[in-house]
């Protein structure tokens, strides 16, 4: 197989803004079915990128051979049931985060996924954004603990269904995992222990769970990650920001855009102008198609994909019990 058939489930926003022009510039993918709820909304999307064809039938696309992988952008309710469904039809997958809504469903997926011997890939991607790659790639030169702190904020929809906690998961369920994931790949240490102290800061009117907080993740070998969360957040400031501390030395990225570092080689500062946010994406399912072509290990896998989705339920519990709730590797390597 050198070239991947993809059939999309689920059209909106960011299979359009994000997928499906990542998908049209790798020439290791070819898009060959469009499905979504809305037969229109498919429709297009074929058109735009010369799709064989359109469909609101699931059942039709996964039972179609010439279709290899599967990218599943649609709400969160739906991830794990879908995953299950394509692992089932022999599909490759690539689900946007987050793999499941609790425990029981990111299992499912796992137990699917293994018996059915295809590659699951879910989205997490910042820890291959290139100025992570960068970061990594210096820590890699020397040893000790690490601490890192990640501020992700921005103003987020008060009417949102990523509030919903039986639709969305939450905004920790839905979004913080990708950076619950971020920390875990920085640090590369397994997570033994999760602090969380937030709430709501949006209309309590409006939003029935915790929308955001101040998150502290402790690592097998001493590390600590902290990330701020933020629903209620400024437009006019950038949105993410990450610092990591370790042996006596200092790396900075802004909004995955540009990157500072201090105290590595015999350089005091250098300077790292990205241009663009790049938050890895594209690199993600370019990593995908390789595990599929050769048959190897996809990125951002089962293990990985749980271990932040089990990272993000225990949030949710840490703000409720107002206490440290620990992690054991058995929770997300089945």
């Amino acid at each position: 197989m050198q070239t991947i058939n993809v059939g999309l489930i689920g059209c909106g926003g960011f299979a359009r803004g994000m997928h499906i022009p990542n998908l049209k510039k790798n020439p290791k993918f070819r898009i060959y079915a469009a499905m979504d709820i809305d037969q229109a909304v498919a429709d297009q999307v074929a058109k735009d990128t010369g799709a064989d064809y359109a469909t609101t039938d699931l059942h039709k696309l996964l039972a179609d051979p010439a279709i290899h992988a599967v990218f599943i952008t649609t709400r969160h309710d739906s991830h794990a049931a879908l995953s299950i469904q394509a692992a089932e039809a022999g599909k490759h997958i690539l689900c946007e985060k987050p793999m499941g809504l609790n425990r029981e469903e990111c299992r499912a997926v796992a137990e699917a996924v293994n018996k059915a011997g295809v590659k699951y890939t879910v989205g997490y991607n910042r820890g291959m954004a290139p100025l992570v790659a960068k970061a990594c790639g210096l820590l890699n030169t020397v040893s000790g603990k690490k601490m890192i702190y990640h501020r992700i904020q921005a103003p987020f929809p008060e009417d949102s269904w990523t509030h919903d906690p039986k639709v969305g998961g939450g905004r920790f369920v839905g979004e913080g995992c990708h950076i619950f994931d971020l920390l875990c790949e920085l640090v590369q240490s397994p997570p033994v222990l999760v602090y969380a102290s937030g709430g709501t800061f949006l209309d309590p009117a409006k939003v029935k769970i915790p929308d955001s907080g101040v998150i502290t993740i402790t690592f097998a070998d001493g590390s600590v990650g902290t990330t701020l969360i933020a629903s209620a957040g400024c437009a006019a400031f950038p949105k993410e920001a990450t610092e990591i501390y370790c042996a006596g030395k200092a790396i900075y990225i802004n909004d995955f855009r540009e990157m500072s570092y201090f105290g590595f080689e015999a350089q005091e500062r250098a300077r790292l102008e990205y241009g663009i946010v790049d938050k890895g994406q594209a690199i993600e399912i370019d990593q995908l198609a390789d595990a599929i072509i050769n048959d190897t290990e996809p990125p951002n896998g089962l293990v990985k994909a749980a271990r932040a989705a089990v990272i993000s339920f225990k949030v949710n519990e840490s703000i409720k019990n107002k206490a440290p709730v620990p992690v054991c590797e058995a929770e997300y390597k089945w």
